[in-house]
């Protein structure tokens, strides 16, 4: 067996040029295609190193596609490949985005028993997908296993990790667990989405807290955000919460408060952050637009 002919350049294709048409396949979510090149490369007498394997499994991540990301994972250990801590981030990608939890906490955990040390990304897929099941005790107690110095890879938690667990406890309704996490990730010098603000002046209104929920406001301002124009974090639903207990001045004093202020539409303001889940965690964090990238 012999090797194809790049198309139109005269040379012989390698593991490099396979490894390469793999990966971009992966980026236009082809995974079909993907896979089909790794057969081809196999076909050709070429073996799959670990870019390759990492790329398909990336692809097979992106399409949601969990159990054909470890089967390409086991084929990859059969052929005695070490897997990067690529591989196992993408890994965890696939069972994240497949709803598959236990999954990704079980590869994030076999991993360092594995020698590979987990990175930022690793805990932060984990810790995002423990939001999205509306599960914020376990993501915080990936937060602290993440700062718990036992992981040399590891640096301090991302915004994109504490805007997902603050999010999650406002979901649940813990207005204290929200504004302990907001507060935690701002104790840590980390800069938190304008959506997350937002949550805890929510679940803070919700509760009836409505000098808590203020006093979030206020600091929402301070730190530079804009505010939504409505919704249930906005000053407005503030203002209304106030005016329904019969605090009109404190209504008036809300609603002055969020004239002046820059809002989300507001070309003053920064950029809208509703989505500051990847925005600030690319921002905030040296490994971020590999980190955003990843997750999308």
């Amino acid at each position: 067996r012999h090797s194809p002919r790049m198309a139109g350049a005269g040379t012989t294709a390698d593991v490099a040029s396979y490894s390469a048409l793999v990966h971009a396949c992966a980026k236009a979510n082809d995974l079909t295609r993907a896979e089909s090149w790794v057969r081809k490369m196999e076909a050709a007498g070429i073996e799959a190193n670990v870019v390759t394997y990492n790329s398909v499994i990336n692809a097979c991540a992106r399409c949601g596609e969990a159990p054909k990301a470890e089967a390409w994972f086991q084929q990859m250990l059969a052929k005695g490949i070490t897997p990067a801590v690529l591989t196992y981030n993408s890994l965890i990608n696939a069972c994240a985005k497949a709803g598959d939890l236990a999954k990704a906490e079980h590869w994030l955990s076999s991993m360092a028993e594995r020698g590979v040390q987990p990175d930022d990304v690793s805990f932060s897929t984990v810790i995002h997908a423990c939001g999205a099941k509306q599960d914020p005790q376990r993501a915080e107690n990936w937060l602290r296993a993440m700062k718990s110095g036992k992981y040399p890879g590891v640096e301090r938690p991302s915004s994109f990790c504490y805007n997902s667990i603050t999010q999650a406890w406002a979901r649940a309704g813990d207005a204290a667990k929200a504004s302990g996490s907001l507060s935690e990730a701002r104790a840590d010098g980390i800069e938190c989405s304008s959506a997350s603000f937002s949550a805890v002046i929510a679940v803070h209104i919700r509760r009836g807290t409505l000098d808590d929920a203020e006093w979030w406001l206020r600091e929402m301002i301070q730190a530079g955000h804009p505010l939504p124009r409505s919704g249930s974090g906005s000053c407005e639903a503030l203002a209304a919460a106030w005016q329904h207990r019969g605090e009109r001045s404190k209504a008036a004093e809300v609603r002055e408060l969020g004239s002046k202020a820059p809002s989300a539409n507001s070309s003053s303001g920064r950029t809208n952050h509703t989505n500051g889940n990847f925005a600030n965690g690319r921002r905030n964090n040296q490994n971020g637009r590999q980190q955003g990238a990843h997750l999308r």
